[in-house]
C-alpha cells in the first residue's frame, strides 16, 4: 500500500527520479540543484522537466521532511521498503519523460550537468547510458572512483588481492592506470560501468533492455542494468562536463551492518545471473580464500606506513623528504588496502588537507591515504588511521 502526491503536468523531456530512505535532508538539496538545472529539449526549445521523489518507509520524522518539497515535485510514500531498484522501478512507470534520470538522494548537480547528459544522447543514438563526473567534496578536490567492471574477473581479482603480494600490485596498478585516465579525461569516454550515483537514459532504452531488476533490494542493480545494455549493443558513456557531488553512502550509513550484508548478498546473486553456478562456486571459493589470507591488513604491516592511530578529527598529509612543492601529486583515499576503489585527489605539493566536511559523512573504521605519482605510479608514502 502506498500514499502518493499527485501533480498534473503536461509531457515532460526528462524526468528525474529519486529514491529516499532516511536522508530526506539530503532530498531537499538534491531537489533544489535538480530544480536549478536548465536545458533544451531534443528540438531545440526549452526544456520541459519532472521531478520524482519515491519515498521507501523511512522513519515518520525523515519521511515528514519530504513535506517541504515544492508543489511540482511529485512524491511517492510507500508503507514498506520495497528496495532501491524496486523504487526505482516505480517512478518509471509513473515519470511521462523521454529521457530519465536515476538520481541518488545524497548528491547535488553542478550546473549544466543536465543539459550536457542530455545533449550527447541527442547527438549520439548509439550510446544507451550516460553518467557525470562525480566529486566527493564540493570545492571539486576528491574525486570518488570509476565505476567498477561488472565483471567476474574483477571480482575474482579482488577477492584474492591479498592472497599474493606480486599479484596484488599488478591489480593496483591496473586499478589505477585507468582511475587516473578516468580522472584526467575532458572528453566524453566509454566505460563498461557508470555510477548508480547518476544515470541517464532514454526511455525506449530502458523499456527495451528492462528495467531495474527488483531482485536487488540494495546495491548492483546498477551494475545489473549498465551489463544488460552493453549486451544489447549500447554505448556506457562518462560525460565529464556534467558534475555531480555525491556525498556517499548517507542511506547506508544509518544502518552500515545491514547495507554490508545486502552489498555481500547483491554481488553474490549478480554473479549468479550473469555466470551461472559454475561461476558462482569460484566466486565463493576465491571470497574464502581471499578472507583466510587476511586481505586489507597489508598496508599497516608495511615498515614504511605511518600509522596515525586513532583520530577524531580529519589529518593533514604531508610527504617525507625533499619533494618538489610544484609537483602534482595524486592522493589516494579509501578503505581498501590496495586503493583499488579508492578516491583520489591530483594536486601540486607535499601535503593534502582532508577535507573536514567530507571527514564528518565517513563511517568510522580504519582507512588508508597514499601519495603517488601520477606519470610513474610509484607509492612516495603510506598513511593508516583508525575513524573514531
Amino acid at each position: 500500500m502506498q500514499t502518493s502526491r499527485v501533480i498534473d503536468v503536461d509531457p515532460v523531456d526528462l524526468s528525474v527520479l529519486i529514491v529516499n530512505y532516511n536522508v530526506g535532508r539530503f532530498v531537499l538539496d538534491a531537489i533544489g540543484s535538480v530544480a536549478a538545472q536548465r536545458f533544451v529539449g531534443p528540438e531545440g526549445r526549452p526544456g520541459r522537466l519532472e521531478m520524482l521523489v519515491i519515498d521507501n518507509a523511512s522513519h515518520p520524522a525523515d519521511a515528514a521532511i519530504l513535506d517541504r518539497l515544492p508543489a511540482s515535485v511529485t512524491v511517492i510514500k510507500n508503507s514498506t521498503n520495497l528496495g532501491f531498484a524496486a523504487a526505482n522501478n516505480q517512478g518509471i512507470v509513473r515519470a511521462q519523460g523521454r529521457y530519465l534520470c536515476f538520481l541518488n538522494p545524497d548528491t547535488r548537480l553542478r550546473e549544466g550537468s543536465l543539459q550536457a547528459m542530455l545533449q550527447y544522447l541527442y547527438e549520439h543514438p548509439g550510446v544507451g547510458m550516460v553518467g557525470p563526473m562525480i566529486w566527493a567534496d564540493d570545492e571539486g578536490v576528491l574525486r570518488l572512483p570509476p565505476g567498477d567492471p561488472p565483471s567476474l574477473l574483477f571480482l575474482l581479482s579482488r577477492a584474492m588481492g591479498g592472497v599474493s603480494p606480486r599479484f596484488s600490485l599488478w591489480r593496483q596498478r591496473r586499478w589505477l592506470r585507468s582511475a587516473v585516465r578516468f580522472w584526467r579525461a575532458e572528453a566524453p569516454m566509454d566505460t563498461t560501468m557508470l555510477s548508480g550515483a547518476c544515470l541517464m537514459a532514454s526511455r525506449h532504452v530502458i523499456e527495451h533492455v528492462g528495467r531495474f531488476d527488483s531482485g536487488f533490494f540494495l546495491y548492483y542493480e546498477d551494475s545489473d542494468l549498465c551489463r544488460r545494455i552493453r549486451g544489447q549493443g549500447y554505448r556506457l558513456v562518462v560525460v565529464p562536463a556534467a558534475q555531480v557531488v555525491h556525498y556517499y553512502n548517507q542511506s547506508a550509513k544509518t544502518d552500515p551492518a545491514g547495507a554490508w550484508c545486502h552489498a555481500m548478498a547483491s554481488e553474490l546473486r549478480f554473479v549468479r545471473i550473469h555466470y551461472g553456478r559454475t561461476g558462482a562456486l569460484i566466486y565463493r571459493i576465491a571470497q574464502d580464500i581471499g578472507r583466510r589470507s587476511g586481505r586489507g591488513r597489508q598496508p599497516v604491516n608495511r615498515p614504511d606506513v605511518i600509522d596515525l592511530g586513532a583520530l577524531e578529527r580529519p589529518p593533514r598529509l604531508s610527504v617525507p623528504g625533499a619533494v618538489v612543492p610544484e609537483r602534482e601529486l595524486l592522493w589516494q583515499v579509501g578503505p581498501d588496502s590496495g586503493f583499488a576503489p579508492s578516491a583520489g585527489a591530483l594536486r601540486v605539493g607535499n601535503g593534502f588537507d582532508f577535507n573536514r566536511i567530507v571527514w564528518e559523512r565517513l563511517m568510522p573504521g580504519r582507512y588508508f591515504a597514499r601519495a603517488v605519482d601520477p606519470k610513474t605510479l610509484r607509492p612516495m608514502a603510506y598513511w593508516s588511521w583508525v575513524k573514531r
